[in-house]
């Protein structure tokens, strides 16, 4: 068992509770009955003394006068014989003097031998007595007529007093040790009975943090009444449904798996597709125009780098959008495939697109995850914009990052596909409401580490800011 107290069981506590408070009552009842027995036993002495001290003053007031210390000594004796149950030991008789003139014991207390005088009331009486002693005392003081003409001291045994307190104080100890001892007993059995139920429900619960709760069998609940009947039947309910939860729980998460995988296949058909558009147009341009040697040469580079970056999209699908580690650098080429791969869908739409000149040669940035990216806000931004209107893509090569804009004449990006963008999560692209192209364009923000801000101009449209971070060289090879 645990030293520390609070670690201790209930059935522990409540028997060591009560023997606590009864050994407190206990000695608060002792101290009071004590108490009163000395004040009883005092009272009781005081009044047999004084009617000692009354009778031995009327006999010894004249030979007191007389200086009579034979007769004294004579009454003293017969006093002493006729008080047995007061129980005197001894008196000293004095003059007014302070001499004495006689003495229970005159060895010693001798005859004319001066004794101090003693403190009294101011009515002549003085009573000493002591609970725990064995003697007490009194004083007379003698007036015959009007004057002070003697002093009468006593002294009693009070060893059966003593002995009496003793034997009160034995009897209350007992009794109060045994009461104790049959209400802690009394106390652990109540308890104990009042904590079965809880024992009970305790081991149903689990013993360890990892346990699994498990039903209380249904004899034990049917004879089991009261609150703790009502409480292990709402046990047994929540042990059911945890265990419909549990199953509930397993079977969601297999769907979620095939959801999941759903959304991979979703997401990977989304991003080749886009790439796809363009390289149908270069081939159909080949076919066409593929006897000039310009046109040629920017339709096959184009096609090569579509198809790195289906390449890249796929290894990176199927490695948990973690590029591979050969990741090609961004180059100024891959803007230019921007415009030529959204050009068939601005077609379409009757929209212009625009790519801003960009001095950079070669940027530290793994170019599938930038161009999918920003393919993906400007289809986007084209399918917003009217008819007539222009798209358009601004690049600046900052020291520490590249910065993109994208805007366009739209009516204005909604404000789900703005917190697919710019919230704490994307959530998933089928409850996120910012569809697919967003949902993966915030997923590959996130893995470069990149921002996004959107702002709608005072004369409409949509304005989305890329921030890109630019990497050390080492690092490519672990970016998503």
């Amino acid at each position: 068992m645990r030293l520390d107290p609070r670690h201790w069981p209930i059935t522990l506590k409540v028997p060591l509770a009560v023997a606590a408070l009864m050994v407190l009552v206990g000695l608060v009842l002792s101290e009071r009955v004590m108490a009163r027995l000395a004040e009883t036993q005092e009272r009781h002495l005081r009044d047999l003394a004084q009617g000692y001290l009354d009778g031995l003053s009327s006999s010894l007031a004249p030979s007191i006068l007389r200086d009579d210390s034979w007769e004294v000594f004579d009454a003293l004796e017969r006093a002493q014989e006729l008080n047995k149950g007061l129980r005197p030991i001894g008196a000293v008789v004095t003059g007014a003097n302070g001499r004495v003139i006689a003495a229970s014991d005159p060895r010693k207390y001798p005859i004319g031998a001066e004794l101090p005088p003693p403190n009294t009331a101011p009515d002549g009486r003085d009573f000493g007595f002591d609970p725990g002693g064995e003697t007490a005392s009194a004083v007379r003081v003698l007036a015959y007529p009007g004057r002070a003409v003697g002093t009468i001291r006593t002294v009693f045994d009070t060893r059966h007093l003593a002995a009496e307190r003793r034997q009160v104080l034995a009897t209350l100890a007992a009794t109060n040790g045994l009461l104790t001892l049959l209400l802690a007993a009394g106390g652990w059995l109540v308890v104990s009975a009042m904590m079965r139920p809880v024992g009970v429900l305790s081991r149903h619960l689990g013993q360890e943090g990892d346990a699994a709760p498990t039903l209380i069998p249904n004899a034990v609940v049917a004879r089991t009444r009261g609150e703790f009947g009502n409480l292990f039947r709402c046990h047994n309910a929540l042990v059911r449904s945890m265990a419909e939860r549990e199953d509930l729980s397993r079977r969601l998460a297999e769907e979620e798996r095939l959801a999941s995988l759903g959304r991979l296949a979703s997401a990977v058909a989304h991003e080749i597709n886009n790439p796809l558009g363009g390289m149908l147009n270069a081939l159909a341009t080949l076919k066409t125009h593929g006897h000039l040697a310009h046109v040629r040469a920017g339709s096959i580079g184009l096609i090569d780098r579509g198809l790195v970056g289906i390449r890249d999209v796929v290894r990176t699908m199927l490695t948990l959008y973690r590029a591979d580690d050969a990741a090609r650098l961004l180059t100024t080429g891959d803007f230019s495939d921007l415009r030529l791969l959204v050009a068939a869908e601005a077609r379409r739409r009757a929209v212009s697109v625009s790519v801003s000149p960009c001095d950079c040669a070669r940027i530290a940035l793994p170019s599938t995850p930038v161009r999918q990216a920003t393919l993906n806000l400007r289809l986007n931004a084209v399918a917003a914009a009217p008819p007539g209107s222009e798209v358009r893509l601004s690049i600046d090569c900052a020291p520490d990052a590249l910065l993109l804009a994208i805007a366009d004449a739209g009516a204005g990006i909604p404000d789900h596909a703005v917190r697919t963008l710019t919230g704490p999560s994307p959530g998933s692209p089928l409850t996120g409401g910012g569809g697919l192209g967003l949902w993966t364009t915030r997923r590959l923000l996130d893995d470069l580490g990149g921002q996004v801000d959107v702002v709608r101009p005072p004369g409409g449209g949509t304005i989305v800011r890329l921030r890109f971070p630019l990497r050390p060289s080492e690092a490519l090879a672990h970016v998503a």
